[in-house]
């Protein structure tokens, strides 16, 4: 997956209807990949509209604030384990989430998501970034870092 597959994949949506939610812990190695891709997604003019949170590791504080951006779609961004190589980016289907471990936060997301439906109708996205590592430790793993760079260099 590339930043051109996700421009692709919202191109139905309102930029300003899109929600993106970076989750993780920046003391955590590459669980700090989806707070990291978030943050690079936010400065690029293609989703210039779009709403950015970076909820870290508790995204059930920032409920409230998406439901007021009254969003069609919301996408989840995490360190994700599924056994894929360091740094693989993927879209996930719901199945997999249950399957995955997509997040290590205090609330499940399938759990956030079935509390957002139940709130108003929206779709949902999930992005997943394969750790390395998620030990205490500052900075990314060189294969995420790679991954997220070359994320964004086959962009149009």
């Amino acid at each position: 997956m590339n930043f051109t597959h996700l421009t692709d994949e919202l191109s139905i949506y309102q930029q300003d209807r899109i929600v993106f939610v970076g989750l993780g812990n920046k003391l955590r190695a590459d669980d700090a990949a989806g707070l990291i891709l978030v943050e690079r997604i936010k400065s690029q003019k293609e989703f210039r509209n779009s709403h950015f949170i970076v909820a870290g590791r508790n995204p059930e504080n920032h409920l409230q604030t998406i439901l007021n951006y009254n969003p069609d779609i919301i996408v989840f961004i995490d360190a994700a384990e599924w056994n894929g190589s360091s740094g693989d980016i993927k879209i996930f289907n719901d199945e997999e989430i249950d399957q995955t471990e997509f997040s290590t936060h205090t609330f499940s997301i399938r759990m956030i998501k079935d509390y957002l439906l139940n709130q108003q109708q929206m779709n949902f996205l999930f992005i997943g970034i394969q750790p390395l590592r998620t030990n205490y430790n500052q900075g990314l793993s060189e294969p995420v870092q790679i991954a997220i760079e070359k994320f964004f260099c086959d962009k149009v």
